[in-house]
């Protein structure tokens, strides 16, 4: 619902909470005065502007996870969640804090409960969403310069082509069987055959005691081919036994199928469900940095300034190599970003079509964690 057929539901203590924060002047004992001066102030955009500015970093974490997330009907612990979340890094306060982060919500206006039978459940204006993410946004456009070019130096845009090297390594293994390492790995030479018929080039890994968490083999092979092998092992496209790793029939049988972007959008639901223990914000970073880079190129050093906070360290990455190698470097695999460099060689960032189409429909908070039997993580 919107937020004018919400308020109407809306128990009077809330209401006056509400007008409280924001300094309505009306008479308290009319709801329908009470309703129209709150539909007036919390629509206004000057409004909404200074109360995004007043947001410490905190709770501009909690808006963003809060308003990200597409549901409009949330439970109390999906909202209690949220607020552990974004306090995650005051963890003596964060039990008795993210109460009060519900309770503020509720006090600026942006949750209602929801008067049924289910208690506990709370709902969210679909039309005060976008009015807030674009405050934040213009906030953020203030702060960092948008590089607003329509070419640069050079560019990479992979597109869906790491759905093109699927079918290259299905019918790689088309041929025969491919014999596995004692640490359940192709060998190097096999990976090097392979690697030179896929869209993007990687190299073998030499042997690394601190890659782990980010999935099945992620210590055996390079990133892309990581994803790219764990994403056929869970379709059961492919299956390790005897020593090798080999095509089931599953796998023959989508070797026949036509390309459908059904495939790519379950490829990136995938990465996102992978990941997501180990990024546990990496839902709400999935949104909001095409967003960010929409309609223009944005530097790498805008992107970490502004969300390093909201990613931790995890084993041997820190919060950069997080930020920048599993989220951004993933998503330009992942056809959600383009990649670029300007002529002092700085990295940059714009939006792609699927992050700006299908992706801005997509609900990643919603999705649950994968594990595939990750040996570490």
């Amino acid at each position: 619902m919107n937020l004018a057929e919400i308020l109407v539901y809306t128990d009077i203590r809330q209401l006056h909470q509400i007008a409280n924060h924001y300094g309505c002047e009306c008479n308290p004992h009319s709801k329908n005065e009470l309703i129209t001066s709150l539909l007036s102030s919390l629509r206004h955009r000057l409004t909404i502007a200074q109360e995004v500015s007043q947001l410490t970093k905190e709770e501009t974490h909690f808006l963003l996870l809060l308003f990200l997330d597409r549901r409009t009907v949330m439970s109390l612990e999906d909202l209690l969640a949220k607020a552990g979340l974004a306090l995650d890094g005051i963890k003596e306060r964060k039990q008795e804090e993210a109460r009060r982060y519900v309770a503020a919500s509720m006090k600026r206006g942006w949750i209602y409960p929801i008067k049924s039978k289910a208690v506990g459940q709370y709902q969210i204006p679909v039309d005060i969403r976008e009015p807030y993410l674009q405050a934040w946004l213009e906030n953020w456009r203030k702060e960092y310069r948008m590089l607003d070019l329509v070419e640069i130096d050079a560019y990479r845009d992979e597109g869906t082509a790491l759905c093109d090297d699927i079918m290259q390594f299905l019918q790689f293994l088309q041929q025969e069987p491919v014999p596995l390492t004692a640490e359940g790995g192709m060998y190097k030479r096999h990976q090097q055959q392979l690697f030179q018929f896929l869209y993007v080039k990687e190299e073998p890994l030499l042997p690394q005691k601190w890659r782990f968490g980010y999935g099945l083999h992620f210590d055996l092979y390079p990133d892309r081919f990581s994803l790219l092998y764990d994403f056929c092992y869970y379709k059961r496209w492919i299956e390790e036994s005897g020593g090798k790793v080999g095509l089931t029939d599953a796998g023959r049988e989508r070797l026949v199928q036509q390309y459908e972007d059904q495939l790519y959008h379950d490829l990136i639901r995938f990465w996102i469900r992978l990941y997501k223990k180990p990024v546990p914000n990496l839902p709400m970073l999935v949104q909001l940095i095409p967003m960010i880079v929409a309609g223009g190129w944005v530097s790498q050093q805008a992107l970490t300034q502004t969300l390093l906070d909201w990613v931790k360290e995890f084993y041997y990455d820190d919060s950069f190599q997080v930020l920048t190698n599993r989220v951004c470097k993933m998503m330009v695999h992942l056809g959600l970003l383009r990649v670029g460099q300007d002529q002092e060689g700085n990295w940059l960032y714009s939006a792609t079509y699927a992050s700006q189409t299908w992706l801005r429909k997509y609900n990643g908070f919603t999705e649950t964690t994968i594990l595939l039997g990750d040996r570490h993580g």
